[in-house]
């Protein structure tokens, strides 16, 4: 027993003593290559480059952002005075006359815009129709912006991997093309500890390039005077900071991974280069032209003439004439005529109702088609890390295709709260001597001001479809960089 004690406290011991030989050699490898990166000037060239355009992307998005804030803001401010000024008149009149409201911003979405300009901002609520949404940014954009558009989602997606390459490609090529690694093996410096060192230290430097994101949307944060539209801000806030943290890792990864197995620099280069543009640009597009045939889109004339035909198709009369039936006996009445209430707003909110089954049909299909094709684009996630880390940093920021669909429901939602009121106004007031009865600024204050908060997140759901696939391809990227120090262990040093 004892001999079994003293043999399983020597092994607890040796691997203490490796575990700390491990950490003192990455510290140790850490501070050499931080020194040697701060006395290199290609290094401060690539990083201050960076900086620059990472700064003027902050900077450019935040001030862009705050505008397009306080533009909707004064504009919802005036609509909802115009609604209210709107002096004395006939209650559907009034519905008609209808209201402008704006679709609410994130501070998040000045990191990354997703399809906010390419979507519209407002739409124009009013009665018998759901509008689209109008103003879109893109529209008066030259065909260069809409193109490239330099934001901060631009500078960490793609612009950082590519500077990680420049500054990493030769982490292990380059001295196995001097034969100075061999060195570093006769001092029994573990690779995976130089690895890990070299790995942080090209992090690091990576790091540097969010600074400028993260200090604008800071200060955007604490000037937008709790105008945020979620109720989950912060949570949503780290995921952001977390799911492009996994994603630099990975690229940092992958480089020591490709820089361990190329045999030399310029086929260093050449491999990280090729999965950029691979990853960063092709698939990206790629995803998105597979995904428009995967589920595709009615055009807006073939979307339109299908709704106006279905909306000029007349109610079902026998149901019609079982309502109006039912009214008349829940009032005690033959004829409505003799109804204690007036049947012109019980006939409207009626057709309403027809209207809105009839937008939830034809809306519905469309936006489950737009789902299916942030699914199918989502896929290719599992191949690239950009299109992953893409998917959930415009979710998270609620710039993407679902966000949208929410707002266009709930401005939908907002314009049959307006003809309820309305036509509970209508219905609530006879009609005297052929006299209608006219609402004032009280029934138009009925209207509660549009609020709009988007939901929390659906945490399993943003899992499966975006930060698994980013997680996946994390893990496969440190697989390949094991693979290949095992491959430089194994003798490969030249």
């Amino acid at each position: 027993m004892n001999a079994t004690i003293s043999t399983s406290s020597r092994a607890v011991l040796e691997r203490r003593a490796g575990m700390r030989r491990w950490l003192l050699a990455c510290a140790g490898a850490w501070q050499a290559d931080w020194r040697e990166r701060r006395r290199d000037w290609r290094v401060w060239l690539v990083i201050g480059v960076g900086l620059a355009l990472a700064a003027c992307a902050a900077l450019l998005s935040s001030l862009e952002l705050r505008a397009t804030l306080d533009a909707r803001a004064d504009a919802q401010l005036a609509e909802q005075q115009r609604w209210s000024q709107q002096g004395k008149k006939y209650p559907h009149a009034a519905a008609h006359y209808g209201v402008y409201v704006f679709k609410p911003l994130s501070a998040l979405a000045a990191l990354d815009p997703g399809v906010e300009h390419y979507v519209g901002a407002s739409v124009w609520l009013e009665a018998h129709k759901q509008n689209e949404l109008v103003y879109r940014p893109a529209n008066d954009e030259p065909g260069v912006n809409r193109q490239f558009r330099l934001n901060p989602a631009l500078v960490l997606q793609v612009l950082a991997p590519m500077a990680m390459i420049f500054l990493g490609f030769g982490m292990f090529a380059a001295e196995r093309e001097r034969g100075t690694l061999a060195a570093l093996r006769i001092n029994a410096a573990p690779l995976s500890a130089l690895a890990c060192a070299r790995g942080a230290v090209l992090l690091c430097l990576a790091l540097t390039l969010v600074l400028p994101a993260c200090v604008a949307v800071g200060i955007l944060e604490w000037t937008l005077d709790n105008r945020s539209p979620f109720s989950d801000g912060g949570t949503r806030a780290a995921l952001f900071a977390l799911g492009y943290l996994v994603y630099l890792a990975t690229w940092a990864a992958l480089i020591a991974g490709v820089s361990a197995w190329a045999a030399s620099l310029r086929t260093s280069l050449a491999v990280l280069i090729g999965l950029w543009a691979l990853t960063a640009l092709v698939i990206p597009r790629t995803a998105v032209e597979l995904a428009q045939l995967a589920a595709p889109l009615p055009t807006m004339q073939q979307f339109r003439a299908g709704l106006d035909g279905a909306l000029g198709m007349p109610d079902d009369p026998e149901q019609a004439r079982r309502d109006k039936e039912q009214v008349l006996r829940d009032y005690g009445v033959g004829d409505v005529k003799d109804l204690p209430v007036n049947w012109a707003g019980i006939s409207l909110q009626r057709g309403e109702q027809h209207g809105d089954r009839i937008f939830d049909q034809h809306y519905g299909r469309l936006f489950d088609a737009m789902r299916g094709q942030s699914a199918a684009a989502a896929l290719a996630g599992w191949f690239s890390p950009s299109v992953a880390v893409a998917g959930l940093s415009s979710a998270v920021a609620g710039s993407d295709t679902g966000h949208h669909i929410q707002f266009i429901q709930g401005a939908e939602q907002q314009r049959r709260a307006i003809q309820r009121v309305m036509n509970q106004a209508i219905t609530g007031h006879r009609e005297v001597n052929g006299a209608r009865h006219d609402g004032d600024r009280d029934l138009w204050d009925q209207v509660p001001p549009f609020r709009f908060v988007f939901d929390a997140l659906e945490m399993g759901g943003l899992l499966a479809r975006h930060l698994l696939p980013l997680l996946t391809l994390f893990v496969a990227s440190l697989a390949l960089c094991g693979a290949g120090l095992r491959h430089l262990r194994n003798g490969n040093l030249r």
